[in-house]
């Protein structure tokens, strides 16, 4: 988790959590007076004395929380607590129910977890007044569980600020602060104030969303909630990694860097592997088969042309040996008969051709293999959220003093 930017912070919140002291008095005391109602509004609880005089200069402790009024029996009927139909409320009801109005944050807590939080409560005060921070928040923690009182939500946050936990602590700054300064005093509801205002300046906001059904949705490795879901947060600057995954798709993940006050708003999607696969090529697919197709069609030019060149020689040597027979002296007069010079001709450039035919041919095939080979697909994946691109033709409206109209951006 990233620390605190801010020096001030730490040393500012551990000089007030270090002037804490000891509640034990204020605990025997607040006991003493557990069985009595408030009947004024302006009694106050007995003072606390501290175990340790703290130093001049650190801030006063946080009050200690007092006990309530007795609360509503166990059974839990809220009508156990009204007078009965027909009789005017006893002043100990009155005390009662104008205690409950002035103190919302006790309504509903019964002594004995009052009691058990001013226990939990003084023993957190004396850890981190020995610079126990674990131990103190441990221990304000199990006094929460008994009773939710401001006061112990503020010593809490001084106990987390020093842990490096400054989510937990903003959540603590904001509860200790939830019914104003009654619950405190002006002074420590002012240091919260101010202490929020810091701890702000480390956080950023997250607000995520997930539509397919089962999908688990993770930020920094821990799970938020399964689909379809939402979740709303408080995260430490920096950055972020946040991971969807669901069976039969392929994980979607993204990382983000935050800063201070930002926020992070994701719909995340999932997609199968066949959605995300593409492939590509070095060069068209028909162009290897347009290759080999040439070459096999020059080959059987080739193959025509030499069957017509032996046709026509044939033909030569036969009419050559008529004519052998024909004369006296078995030859034949070249310069009297052309025609069979021609024959011969026609069958060398045949042969030529048909021999032209198989070369190219043959070439263009071999190419054909090549390319094939060359032009394979390979397969890659695609990233379902990159940026769109830039459109090719943007328009913005332009207004003047004498005149309006629209501007065209094009890009190339």
């Amino acid at each position: 988790m990233t620390r605190f930017a801010s020096a001030s912070l730490p040393r500012r919140l551990t000089a007030a959590a270090m002037s804490l002291s000891l509640l034990a008095p204020a605990v025997a005391a607040a006991d003493s007076q557990h069985h009595h109602h408030h009947k004024d509004k302006d009694k106050k609880p007995p003072a606390t004395q501290p175990a340790e005089a703290a130093p001049e200069a650190a801030p006063t402790p946080t009050p200690t929380p007092t006990p309530a009024s007795p609360a509503p029996p166990s059974n839990g009927d809220p009508g156990a607590a009204l007078p009965e139909k027909g009789k005017a409320p006893t002043d100990d009801e009155l005390a009662k129910n104008k205690a409950m109005q002035e103190r919302p944050w006790a309504t509903g807590v019964s002594d004995a977890d009052q009691q058990a939080a001013l226990k939990a409560f003084a023993e957190g005060n004396s850890l981190i007044h020995d610079a126990l921070f674990v131990k103190a928040a441990e221990k304000y923690r199990e006094a929460l569980g008994h009773w939710k009182h401001p006061a112990i939500y503020y010593n809490l946050a001084l106990a987390l600020v020093n842990l490096d936990k400054p989510v937990d602590m903003y959540d603590a700054l904001e509860k200790a602060m939830a019914y104003g300064e009654a619950p405190l005093d002006e002074d420590k509801f002012n240091r919260a104030k101010g202490y929020k205002i810091l701890v702000e300046g480390q956080l950023a906001h997250v607000e995520l969303t997930c539509d397919q059904p089962g999908a688990k949705v993770f930020l920094d490795g821990q799970e938020l909630f399964t689909a379809p879901g939402k979740f709303e947060g408080l995260v430490v600057t920096g950055e972020h990694q946040v991971i969807a995954k669901g069976e039969g798709f392929a994980p979607t993940q993204l990382s983000q860097k935050l800063g201070a006050h930002e926020t992070m708003r994701l719909n995340l999607k999932l997609f199968t592997d066949e959605e995300l696969t593409r492939e590509k090529r070095v060069m068209p697919n028909w162009i290897p088969y347009a290759a080999g197709g040439f070459g096999l069609v020059m080959l059987g030019v080739g193959g025509l042309m030499q069957q017509q060149a032996n046709s026509t020689m044939k033909t030569y040597d036969a009419e050559i040996a008529l004519c052998s027979q024909s004369t006296t002296s078995h030859g034949c007069d070249m310069a009297s008969s052309p025609q069979y010079a021609d024959k011969k001709h026609s069958a060398e450039t045949k042969q030529n051709v048909a021999i032209v035919g198989y070369a190219v041919g043959g070439a263009a095939v071999a190419a054909a293999i090549v390319l094939y080979i060359v032009n394979r697909p390979e397969q890659y994946r695609i990233d379902p959220f990159a940026e769109k691109a830039e459109p090719a033709v943007s328009v913005a409206p332009v207004i003047g003093p004498d005149s309006g109209g629209f501007a065209a951006t094009v890009h190339f």
